[in-house]
């Protein structure tokens, strides 16, 4: 605007040239004026990072004096308090920002203003030339004179002008940047004073106990509660839309609360037919019951979104805005589990579980909603910022311990022995994880929640709330990933049996078309009349579907989990930075010394528990996601699957190993043992286990191959790192060494083809008729259809027996499995084919020749005689 806009009186060019002058001389005045409040506010920014800094000196010297109490709390929540928030330093960075862009903008027009005057020449011709009429030649040398001084003087206005704005500029930076390390300097003092306040008990006294009647008082106050209706009414008055529109909400979905009800029965499978039933179908009936489940906690987020408005110095009435915004989500997601969990919900009429296992445990929850939520509601509206520090210490910790006890109750009475939750199960999955662990699962359940009571009476208030919303979170977590384990099966169930179904149409149209007759005459069976119903079963998925489920569900948990608990890590650096050992690395050259901390620890078995994990079910995952794409054979794709997993155990061992510090050099020792044993007796163990490597490198057997390995034959099971299982033909699990299919002879059925030659042997009397014997055998061997007639079936004279002509007789067939069966009907027909031709299959027959000495054979007779 300052490049040339200004310029727009033509009758007296001088005269706009000074009014130029006297709109920049404003601007510098304007300009002087804008740097007073990022100047303020520069000053304000370091007045409050120098008290900071003061505050956490004070607060290190405290804490390392380790006579730490109440007293102490106290000041840390005040300090905690009074630390900038987040929206306060997000306004100031907006304010900044747009002052710096106009500060900018206004810049770069003086700047161009300034380029412009470089050639005042220039800049006098143009303004004469816009004069109408035109000066006289006499007056043109006196007016660009002036014209001259006043552009000159122009130059130093807008010089001056850039020089206040840059001023401005500059203090603008220098606020963004010193906001930016108090941002910084806040949140490390926030979490430090997290921290301290995490382990600063201030255990229950006397005194405790005797502010829970003045907590009681303040929290049941007639003038609290009055001050707070105050305060909506006056926020109501000033922006009704929102509450409005919140109420009207709640108030319609109350209305039409039946009708939801019958819309959730009539999106169930038991409603509607295999064909029209589909998973939106099912997630139409959880938006169903967020429906159900969102009027009550939509009205508290509307009261607590009209009481934001009050003022600040109205503690009771910020502690109920903060507490029924809180509360009203926990709400909200116990409502909908419970909801989920009905018999009419989703995860009876579209997951199929258990009607009666579930039924149980939703009563249950409904039973312990209403002790917990009036507690959890009771110590958020002591227990948050708003609240005086003497009702934290007392009623916000009894209701926190409180609501932690009805938690542990509720999965005590869920996994009782004698439970009737104990009892359905026992009797729908006896085998299942759940009985196994039944005491792992009790302690952990109801274990954490009485740790988390027990830890709130004992003075770690701030640490106990902490955890417990962190484990409720968790809980949430779990029972989502259950859901959305239950709509990924119902999805695959689904499309097999849409894929079934179809099927089914394509074989049975020809018989469709044939009894087209019956039906054109009405005749209509009772399967074609009633409509068919979704049968739900998760057993009925295949093993690889449910592995990979499981891996997916698996995978998506404890990624959720790690969010919920990604900053834990800080505030629990008490426990997690614990040294248990130290250990040296070389680094450069130099020796550097490292701990090894509870942290690390468990960071390291959580890599072993996602290692086997993913070994346990990466066969499922790569067969279903990606072998069965690249259309592989099933030995390649095994192999495959064997080094993958070989891989991936590698990797995670290694790299739990560098976690806990254990590295090559540590385990040198161990090596060069392992080589002096291998001399004596671990040798074989290696053999077999890189035998196995090389059996899945070259395939010289295959899983399925029927394989002979000395005098044992059977078919290929398995093959595992050290030894392979064959099944034999007694159906015996034999385990063979994979050293003995490199090293020793292996005979290999089914190897390269399936086609095996069959020989028979077959003897006919002496005297027979050699052509027709040869004739009518291989007329039965021709005329079996299991016999290849590529290669050719032979029938030859191939000796001359004791007792009778044999023939040989060599055919083929396509598997191993005919083998037996193809021999039995090719004996059969030549033993009625010979008889039908009257052709002997003698017995094995003996000549007996008797030789003795002349005339003593009679002599004896004679004797006899």
């Amino acid at each position: 605007m300052l490049a040339g806009a200004g310029f727009a009186q033509q009758g007296d060019p001088l005269r706009a040239v000074a009014d130029r002058n006297d709109e920049i001389s404003s601007r510098i005045t304007e300009a002087t004026k804008a740097i007073e409040e990022p100047e303020k506010a520069l000053a304000d920014l370091r007045r409050m990072r120098t008290e900071l800094e003061q505050r956490m000196r004070w607060v290190e010297r405290r804490a390392s004096v380790q006579a730490l109490g109440q007293e102490f709390a106290q000041t840390l929540r005040e300090y905690l308090r009074g630390l900038p928030s987040a929206d306060t330093l997000a306004a100031g960075k907006a304010r900044r920002m747009q002052l710096l862009a106009t500060a900018s903008d206004a810049e770069l027009a003086v700047e161009r203003a300034l380029h412009r005057l470089d050639d005042p020449d220039t800049v006098i011709d143009s303004l004469l030339a816009k004069v109408q009429p035109p000066f006289a030649d006499e007056e043109l040398p006196q007016l660009k004179r002036a014209l001259s001084a006043a552009l000159r003087q122009q130059r130093d206005l807008l010089r001056r002008l850039a020089g206040e704005q840059s001023q401005l500029r500059k203090t603008l930076n220098e606020a963004g940047e010193e906001a930016a390390a108090l941002e910084k300097q806040a949140d490390a003092a926030r979490t430090q004073l997290t921290d301290l306040l995490f382990w600063t008990p201030a255990p229950p006294t006397a005194q405790t106990l005797a502010e829970l009647v003045p907590a009681l008082q303040w929290t049941f106050s007639a003038a609290h509660w009055q001050a707070a209706a105050g305060a909506m009414q006056a926020e109501l008055a000033r922006k009704p839309l929102w509450p409005a529109v919140a109420l009207l909400s709640a108030g319609l979905l109350l209305a039409v609360r039946g009708r939801l009800r019958r819309a959730l029965l009539a999106l169930s499978p038991a409603a509607l037919t295999v064909d029209r039933y589909g998973i939106g179908h099912a997630l139409a009936a959880l938006g169903v019951i967020c429906l159900l489940a969102l009027p009550l906690p939509l009205l508290m987020w509307a009261a607590a979104g009209t009481l934001l408005g009050a003022p600040e110095s109205q503690d009771f009435v910020g502690a109920l805005s903060e507490a029924l915004y809180q509360v009203g989500r926990l709400l909200l997601a116990l409502l909908v589990s419970t909801w989920l969990l009905d018999r009419n919900g989703v995860a009876v009429r579209h997951f199929g579980w258990d009607e009666a296992l579930v039924a149980v445990t939703a009563r249950h929850l409904r039973r312990g909603l209403a002790i917990f939520v009036p507690l959890i509601f009771l110590a958020a509206v002591n227990g948050l910022a708003h609240a005086p520090f003497a009702n934290e210490e007392s009623l916000g910790r009894l209701g926190l311990s409180l609501a932690s006890f009805t938690v542990a109750v509720f999965f005590f009475r869920l996994l009782l022995p004698g439970s009737a939750v104990m009892r359905r199960l026992r009797a729908y999955a006896p085998r299942s994880w759940v009985l196994r662990l039944r005491v792992v699962w009790l302690a952990v359940l109801a274990g954490i929640p009485c740790g988390v009571g027990v830890l709130a009476l004992a003075g770690y208030f701030v640490a106990a709330g902490y955890v417990f919303g962190r484990l409720i979170h968790s809980l949430f977590v779990v029972l989502g990933a259950v859901a959305l384990y239950g709509l990924m099966a119902l999805w695959v169930q689904i499309q097999r049996q849409r894929l079934a179904r179809e099927q089914d149409r394509d074989e049975s149209t020809p018989a469709t078309q044939s009894a087209g007759l019956g039906a054109a005459d009405g005749i209509v069976t009772q399967d074609d009349a009633l409509p068919r119903r979704l049968q739900l079963d998760i057993a009925a998925l295949g093993e690889e579907t449910r592995s990979l489920l499981d891996f997916v569900v698996s995978l998506l948990l404890v990624g959720a989990l790690w969010w919920v608990w990604r900053d834990a890590l800080a505030t629990l650096g008490a426990i997690t930075d614990y040294k248990l050992w130290s250990y040296t690395d070389s680094l450069g050259g130099k020796e550097v010394t490292h701990a090894l901390t509870v942290g690390r620890l468990m960071l390291a078995l959580l890599v072993l528990v996602i290692t086997a994990i993913l070994v346990q079910r990466v066969g499922a995952l790569l067969d279903i996601v990606l072998l069965q794409r690249l259309d592989m054979q099933a030995d390649a794709s095994y192999a495959i699957t064997v080094v993958t997993r070989y891989a991936i155990a590698a990797v995670g061992i290694v790299s739990s190993s560098r976690l806990l510090g254990v590295g090559w050099e540590d385990v040198q020792w161990l090596v060069t043992a392992l080589s002096v044993g291998l001399g004596f007796g671990l040798q074989e163990i290696v053999a077999n286990f890189v035998s196995g490597l090389i059996v899945l490198a070259e395939r010289p057997i295959r899983i399925g191959d029927v394989v002979t390995v000395g005098d044992i034959s059977g078919k290929v099971a398995r093959i595992r790192a050290r030894a392979t299982s064959v099944i034999d033909f007694d159906n015996k699990e034999v385990i063979i060494p994979n050293k003995a299919f490199i090293t020793g002879h292996v005979v290999n059925w089914t190897l390269s083809n399936q086609i095996i030659r069959l020989l028979i042997k077959v003897g006919v009397g002496y005297g027979s008729d050699i052509g027709l014997v040869q004739r009518a055998i291989l007329e039965v061997v021709r005329g079996n259809p299991d016999v290849l007639q590529d290669p050719a079936p032979s029938v030859f004279l191939v000796a001359f027996g004791e007792s009778s002509l044999d023939f040989e007789i060599r055919a083929f067939v396509d598997s191993l499995d005919k083998r037996l069966r193809v021999q039995h009907e090719i004996n059969r027909e030549i033993a009625r084919v010979l008889g039908e031709h009257g052709i002997e299959i003698p017995y094995p027959q003996r000549d007996l020749h008797i030789r003795s000495a002349p005339g003593a054979f009679p002599g004896n007779l004679r004797d006899d005689q």
